[in-house]
């Protein structure tokens, strides 16, 4: 089994084995944030009840089996004629379940109708790229900068000074000793230069060029999912296919409205921890998610920060904006099992 580390749309990547499972132009998948339907766990909140009504009658119009005859009223009220409109889609469409009228985020009656109503091309993620890559990389060569800063110069007066303090607040290493601390920064250093090999040099690796670090998975409803150390992968798999552990696989939710590209920096930039891991070969993984302040951040020791991937992508995102305010994409979750929605 390779383990894999998955973005959900808010906390911690999750393990998950590789067999599992503003917008790119106009491309907005379609999602809802609770249960829609019938039974127990339905919400039916009025804009998810307007959402999944949209997306069953463009089924319809686009001359798709399973969307509902006469096309539904978009009123954002559950009722027979939507009830029944679900459970004829899943009938039709979802042949992996038992139709229960319910359609759930991320689960497979959601997934049937962006694969059939919104998909996503390789050309959409293309789009997301060349808007996110660039500020990705301007943030991993601002990291690299402040790190060098202050190596070379200690924290003296200046620039190095202001990195140590960006250090401290984003992995403590305040709370180590001198040499632990020099350790620390080295570590780093050598981190995020591979972090940044890997979008700027990627033929070093054997990767063709940059976006083909990167793939779509239209089966993901979460952000991204990546395999941990997975650029040190063979290039192809057991069967002479390009080998999906050496990608970092962007879901449905990387292309949502509300993932402008900073925020999809932020993600690249996450993602990549994982996916290179540390240079003496710690795995980089979600011991908590978000600002260094953040309730989920702020307990963890200097040796958890630099094993925690929000803590790298948050580091370079201060680096690259002089800023230490929090960014409104970052979102604090626990890490593991418990930041999972």
């Amino acid at each position: 089994m390779v383990l894999q580390l998955v973005m959900p749309h808010v906390g911690s990547c999750l393990p998950a084995d590789l067999a599992g499972g503003g917008g790119a132009g106009d491309v907005m998948p379609i999602s809802i944030t609770k249960p829609v339907g019938q039974g127990p766990l339905a919400r039916n909140l009025p804009e998810d009840v307007r959402t999944i009504q949209d997306a069953l009658n463009q089924v319809t119009q686009k001359g798709i089996a399973g969307g509902p005859v006469p096309l539904l009223v978009v009123d954002g009220l559950i009722g027979p004629k939507t009830n029944a409109a679900i459970l004829k889609f899943q009938r039709e469409q979802v042949k992996t379940i038992n139709p229960d009228g319910l359609v759930e985020p991320g689960k497979q009656t959601i997934l049937k109708l962006n694969e059939l109503v919104a998909p996503i091309s390789r050309a959409d993620l293309n789009a997301k790229l060349a808007k996110a890559l660039p500020i990705a990389k301007a943030a991993l060569a601002a990291a690299i900068a402040n790190l060098r800063a202050v190596i070379s110069q200690g924290p003296a007066p200046g620039p190095s000074a202001i990195a140590a303090d960006r250090l401290n607040r984003h992995f403590a290493l305040n709370k180590l000793n001198a040499a632990a601390q020099s350790d620390a920064r080295v570590t780093l250093f050598e981190t995020y230069s591979e972090m940044a090999l890997v979008i700027n040099e990627p033929t070093l690796f054997d990767i063709f060029g940059t976006n083909d670090a990167f793939d779509v998975d239209k089966a993901n409803a979460k952000i991204a999912l990546t395999t941990s150390q997975g650029v040190f992968e063979p290039a192809q798999d057991e069967n002479g296919d390009p080998n999906k552990a050496r990608r970092i696989r962007l879901g449905l939710g990387f292309f949502a409205p509300n993932v402008t590209a900073n925020f999809a920096a932020h993600i690249i930039v996450h993602e990549l921890t994982h996916f290179t891991g540390r240079r003496d070969g710690q795995r980089i993984v979600d011991n908590g998610r978000g600002w260094f302040d953040d309730v989920f951040i702020k307990p963890l020791s200097p040796a958890a920060r630099l094993t925690n991937a929000d803590s790298y992508a948050s580091f370079a995102e201060e680096c690259r904006s002089n800023s230490s305010a929090k960014p409104p994409f970052v979102k604090t979750a626990p890490g593991g099992l418990g930041g999972a929605r």
